[in-house]
């Protein structure tokens, strides 16, 4: 029996008997010969067992003992063979406990921050089209498959600066549109090439849905019946079925690109192609619950790793630092996944969390009532966290005296590094330039007011990328309302369509000026950062005071401008 692979302890969990399996509990049988069984909790793998252990699972229920269990078996089994079992797998929740596990019904919760919504189930669609996938597998598909790749590298060379130009500068909104289409669709079929891939293995995926992944919304296919597959190689191929999906879409996108007519058409179709190629690396990185991560997983044979690598790292430095007893004999290689995959899943949730905030700081309250809520979160996960923590510890014969200290020198380093970490507060505003005169634009309702000799960084409006394209300063004019483009806020190009905003006159440097190959476009993205000196507590601080949720806040911003009264436009 591998509850959680090699090397890991199982829990001696207490049960009364007798017992029965939960209704949602279901004991798999291999897809083929040689595969384990799987014990499975709402459809999620716990552990993989033989066959002498599945059946001692499908004979418990609930009236049998564990002698009756161990007669109606037969020879060589007895009554403690059976509650050693039953022991060992208590601790997967397998067992009824008269309540309805969480995550078993349309909404589950994965950690540690991902929330999924089944829609339906793909099994009989896939088993329908399965027979048309295996005739078309074979060394012809694998040559198309690889002619088509070629395609789209040779496309995306010639394409050249383009890919560039449509990365970094506002595309009309029909590219979007195609673009958000094209993505939602792909991103399906990224999914469905999971439960494909799953269903020619014969295996069945069991649930189709979309989620909240990291922040993000996402498709999901649960092909976790993958591990009743006898083989690593057919495991991992189930796990890079959808990133092969979309390298075939992009290669695609970006092999015909070159065909279209000069067009917001063959932008989009070039900006779909390049998402395409990034989405398939993107899933190729182990440390997250992504596909390259269950490639991994499936790989060198270890389930749940990710959760199993931070057990193992959690145990290392809890028996280091807060004098734990170590319940792991060999770290080995884990230790050192799971610091990365800690390391990475805190990256994932910081970079989300930053591209998401200038983003809906623009957008009014409801923008900032909804970054509070993020941040909110994300303070309680970290918080519940840290607890668990502790009282795992606890649990583990660690010292009161150092819990206790290790929670003040972490306090104290904590203090030291947000009163001591110098911060320069840089605000995402746009630009407007026009004969000569430059003004630095934020809507009425931004939450902060830039400063004079604030350093701005005048750059490209994109949807991936922004170029800089200049330097300039804040002047010394108190702001005025004005109208700007749209894609001075948002990197869309529309024709005859502004927005209210406060505008700060501002100078180009004069190294700007020297360096300018060619001119300042008439509007895009500016960062200004403010030449105040403040540490990171101060600059927490003032973000906190300043936003339209705090108390006094609505409307300060707007109030500064109120002595003018006109509105100018802009050509």
């Amino acid at each position: 029996m591998k509850p959680f692979g090699r090397n890991s302890p199982v829990a001696s969990v207490g049960v009364e008997w007798p017992v029965k399996l939960a209704s949602t509990a279901s004991i798999d049988a291999p897809v083929q010969a040689g595969a384990p069984w799987i014990v499975a909790m709402a459809s999620v793998p716990k552990a993989r067992v033989s066959a002498d252990v599945a059946a001692v699972l499908n004979a418990i229920d609930g009236d049998r003992n564990p002698a009756q269990v161990a007669q109606y078996l037969g020879i060589p089994w007895t009554a403690a063979d059976v509650m050693g079992i039953v022991r060992q797998l208590a601790n997967t929740g397998i067992f009824d406990a008269g309540k309805q596990p969480s995550g078993s019904g349309k909404v589950q919760f994965r950690p540690p921050l991902t929330v999924q919504f089944t829609l339906f189930n793909p099994a009989p669609l896939l088993e329908s089209i399965r027979p048309m996938a295996s005739a078309m597998s074979g060394p012809k598909a694998a040559a198309a498959a690889v002619l088509l790749l070629l395609g789209g590298v040779a496309g995306a060379f010639i394409a050249g600066p383009s890919i560039g130009r449509v990365l970094s500068t506002p595309l009309p909104m029909q590219a979007y549109l195609f673009v958000a289409v094209a993505m939602f669709v792909s991103t399906l079929l990224h999914e469905f090439g999971h439960g494909l891939a799953l269903t020619c293995c014969g295996g069945t995926p069991r649930r189709i849905g979309i989620m909240l992944f990291y922040l993000s919304p996402a498709f999901f296919c649960d092909v976790t019946d993958g591990w009743r597959l006898g083989s690593r190689k057919q495991r991992v191929f189930v796990a890079l079925a959808g990133p092969l999906v979309h390298l075939g879409l992009g290669s695609f996108a970006l092999s015909v690109h070159g065909f279209l007519p000069m067009s917001w058409l063959q932008d989009a179709v070039l900006l779909y192609g390049a998402i395409c190629y990034a989405v398939a690396i993107l899933n190729l990185f182990p440390f997250i619950k992504l596909d390259g991560y269950v490639a991994l997983m499936s790989a060198v044979d270890v389930p749940h790793l990710r959760q199993k690598s931070l057990s193992v790292t959690g145990d290392f430095v809890s028996s280091h630092i807060l004098g734990s007893l170590p319940k792991y004999r060999n770290y080995g290689w884990l230790a050192w996944f799971g610091f990365a995959s800690f390391i990475s899943g805190i990256g994932f949730m910081v970079v989300g969390y930053q591209r998401l905030v200038p983003v809906f700081l623009q957008l009014g309250i409801a923008g900032h009532v909804v970054v509070a809520a993020v941040l909110c979160l994300l303070l309680v996960m970290a918080g519940r966290a840290i607890v668990r923590f502790f009282s795992t510890a606890a649990g583990n014969g660690s010292p009161l005296w150092r819990r206790v200290l290790a929670a003040l020198l972490g306090t104290l380093a904590i203090t030291l590094l947000t009163a001591f970490i110098p911060v320069k507060p840089v605000t995402v505003a746009g630009y407007m330039y026009s004969e000569g005169v430059l003004e630095i634009v934020m809507p009425p309702e931004a939450g902060r007011t830039l400063q004079p000799g604030d350093e701005v960084v005048l750059q490209s409006q994109g949807m991936i990328f922004h170029e800089k394209r200049g330097m300039a300063t804040i002047g010394d004019q108190p702001p005025s309302r004005s109208l700007a483009p749209l894609d001075t806020i948002v990197p869309i190009a529309l024709e005859d369509n502004s927005l209210p905003v406060l505008a700060y006159s501002s100078n180009l440097t004069e190294d700007s000026k020297l360096a300018a190959a060619e001119p300042l476009p008439t509007s895009g993205r500016a960062e200004v950062t403010n030449q105040g000196h403040m540490s990171l507590g101060e600059w927490l601080w003032e973000s906190l005071t300043h936003s339209m949720l705090w108390p006094g806040q609505t409307g300060s911003v707007s109030n500064h401008s109120e002595s003018d009264d006109s509105t100018k436009g802009h050509s």
